[in-house]
């Protein structure tokens, strides 16, 4: 399924830690992490069941299933998307997920949730998709290498959307860096690019030696879609 870009293609200030920049696209996205009894049961549900979507307003809304470097059995996340960051924050007094139906206790146990900024345009095409929890020197010099390494690998022949999110009320969470691909297969090709020395290689190592102090942990997750409001 594909988005338009222009979604999430806005100009919005943000005053928080980042500063102000009229770069910063507009919208926001929630993430409630769970841990699925049974991960296929507990997305076919939500496919089959959009009542709390609505309820809480989202625009569209899906799932991250956690492949590799999971931290805990049945690791995933169900995101919404908002077209701001008021949304987003009402969203909490519409839905308190501990207080859900009988049916969702059965087929998951909340862990967190979080509200993210994107501090990039990010065109929103899920799939095989890499994540990098970061923290960051200097949070809009990253983004802005981001931005172009997107442009350089767009140039190489590659369909890589690279997004860029700062966590608001997330506790412990740390800047997502999250690099999508369509499938594993073109996810791995930009890698393979990676170690044989294909120029965008250069921007990468650059943007992480310069503002990446640390990379808490890495993942791999599979995301789709389950609901886009009608």
């Amino acid at each position: 399924m594909k988005i338009s870009k222009t979604f999430f293609k806005y100009s919005f200030l943000v005053i928080f830690s980042i500063g102000i920049n009229a770069n910063i696209p507009e919208g926001a996205f929630t993430t409630l992490h769970v841990k699925a009894k049974d991960l296929d049961a507990y997305v076919d549900y939500m496919k089959n069941n959009s009542t709390a979507f609505e309820q809480i307003g989202s625009d569209i809304a899906g799932v991250c299933v956690t492949k590799t470097g999971n931290q805990y059995a049945g690791e995933m996340f169900v995101w919404n998307a908002y077209p701001s960051i008021e949304m987003a924050f009402q969203s909490s007094e519409k839905y308190d997920p501990f207080k859900a139906t009988d049916e969702f206790k059965k087929l998951r146990k909340v862990m967190y949730s979080v509200t993210w900024k994107p501090l990039k345009e990010f065109d929103l095409r899920p799939g095989y998709e890499r994540l990098w929890r970061v923290n960051l020197s200097d949070p809009m010099a990253f983004t802005q290498m981001m931005t172009k390494l997107e442009n350089e690998l767009e140039s190489a022949g590659h369909d890589m959307r690279i997004g860029v999110f700062q966590p608001m009320g997330g506790g412990t969470e740390t800047f997502h860096l999250r690099a999508v691909s369509n499938n594993a297969s073109d996810s791995g090709k930009v890698a393979d690019g990676y170690f044989a020395g294909a120029s965008y290689g250069k921007t990468w190592d650059e943007a992480f030696a310069n503002y990446v102090t640390e990379v808490v942990s890495e993942t791999t997750e599979f995301c789709e879609v389950v609901y886009t409001k009608s």
